[in-house]
């Protein structure tokens, strides 16, 4: 019907889609005001229950009914929005913050950490000489009370001979750790123990910049990498000794002192020292330096003497209380997963930092870096930097020397060593 009710509301007999203003007086239709004409108060439907007596009321004065209002979606204010945002950019900030504090706090643990182990080695080290001071003091006086003996014939060649020997081991220090601060001189070392898969690369880049280094093979290494060694010799670098099978001498690993091993005695050292020198012999022809580095920089004073005795002098590197203050490259620690690792970038940072710090920076200076590598990562690999860190150092003014020549220019005499 078209005045039937739909949704709640009338709706126009003729136009059924439009809501009805009112009904007819007459027929009581409901019609819409384009049907309705309004007589003296009544709607009509026009044109045919409009009665002719009454006055008629034009449409556009008609009551308009107000359609209802439409219901309005809510919409998140832009306010909302935009302090969501903010509180989300917040939040990141933060994190990257945290996660840089915990990277320093990490860091500055490492450091911490590096300080005490030094410190317990120190004190182990110290105790160490104390008591072979008391042991050389005990000697000492049962000689006195023994009363002097005046050796004869051969008896006398030999006693000259540890003669000799006793004044190389006083003469040369124990460890020859740097060099002199007096002049801008840098030494470049490089163990190789079992791994030499760097060492093409690393002459490589000594080659392209003229500069001579000190190299300190095992004798594995020798029987390994027998075309590096010579290339090594032929290229004029100082070969130095890392005994023949790399072995630890003192108890580091396990208690993180420097106490010498049950096993190791000054007959095991020089057999070490000696059993490598007789395989470079037979190599090349020649006899290595004079010069040796224990393997893992494990040693105490007795077994820097015992190497004396042996012919050699212990080469070192610069220390410092922290990884930050020494020459270590730490290019021997294998992935980012372990302590001590950094990265090339950071190693090169930290010794050319070093090298601009007044007055006297690395003079005198002894790098430890390796022939070989275990990182599989290229940009992690240090001896791809090798270059670089020459160039840099060569800029600030100093010059490349082999560790003889430090020892010379240090004022160390090592011709009396009897190797």
């Amino acid at each position: 019907m078209s005045h039937s009710k739909k949704h709640g509301r009338r709706h126009c007999k003729n136009h059924p889609n439009v809501i009805a203003l009112g009904r007819c007086t007459s027929c009581k239709s409901w019609i819409c005001r384009e049907c309705a004409e309004l007589r003296n108060g009544r709607y009509f439907c026009k044109p045919e229950c409009v009665a002719p007596h009454v006055p008629a009321v034009p449409a556009e004065e008609l009551p308009v009914q107000a359609s209802p209002p439409e219901k309005n979606i809510p919409q998140l204010p832009a306010m909302l929005v935009l302090a969501g945002v903010t509180l989300g950019l917040c939040g990141v900030a933060f994190g990257l913050w945290e996660m840089r504090r915990n990277r320093l706090l990490k860091e500055e643990n490492e450091e911490y950490k590096e300080k005490r182990i030094e410190l317990i080695n120190h004190i182990k080290n110290g105790n160490q000489e104390i008591s072979s001071l008391h042991r050389e003091a005990d000697s000492l006086k049962q000689q006195l009370l023994a009363g002097p003996v005046k050796p004869r014939g051969k008896s006398a060649q030999l006693d000259r001979t540890r003669t000799l020997d006793t004044i190389a081991a006083i003469d040369v220090p124990v460890s020859f750790d740097n060099g002199t601060i007096d002049k801008k001189l840098i030494a470049l070392t490089f163990d190789g123990g079992s791994n030499g898969g760097a060492a093409g690369d690393i002459l490589d880049t000594l080659k392209s910049r003229s500069v001579k280094a000190t190299m300190f093979v095992t004798g594995e290494f020798i029987r390994a990498f027998p075309d590096a060694v010579r290339r090594i010799v032929a290229e004029g670098h100082e070969v130095g000794n890392h005994t023949f099978s790399h072995p630890h001498l003192t108890s580091w690993a396990q208690d993180r002192t420097n106490t010498t091993l049950p096993t190791v005695s000054e007959a095991f050292l020089c057999g070490q020292l000696r059993h490598a020198d007789s395989l470079f012999l037979a190599l090349t022809g020649g006899h290595l330096a004079p010069l040796w580095r224990a393997p893992f920089g494990e040693k105490n004073r007795a077994i820097c003497v015992w190497a004396q005795r042996c012919g050699y002098v212990h080469i070192g590197w610069r220390q410092g209380k922290t990884w930050r203050q020494g020459l270590d490259s730490n290019d021997w620690v294998p992935d980012e997963e372990t302590p001590g690792f950094h990265t090339p970038e950071q190693v090169v940072d930290k010794i050319l930092a070093l090298a601009n710090d007044p007055p006297d920076g690395i003079n005198g200076g002894i790098v430890l870096m390796h022939l070989g590598t275990e990182r599989k990562d290229a940009h992690t690999q240090m001896f791809r930097m090798l270059g670089k860190l020459i160039d840099d150092l060569k800029a600030l003014g100093y010059t490349f020397v082999t560790s003889s020549e430090m020892l010379k220019e240090s004022g160390v005499d090592i011709s009396l060593l009897n190797h």
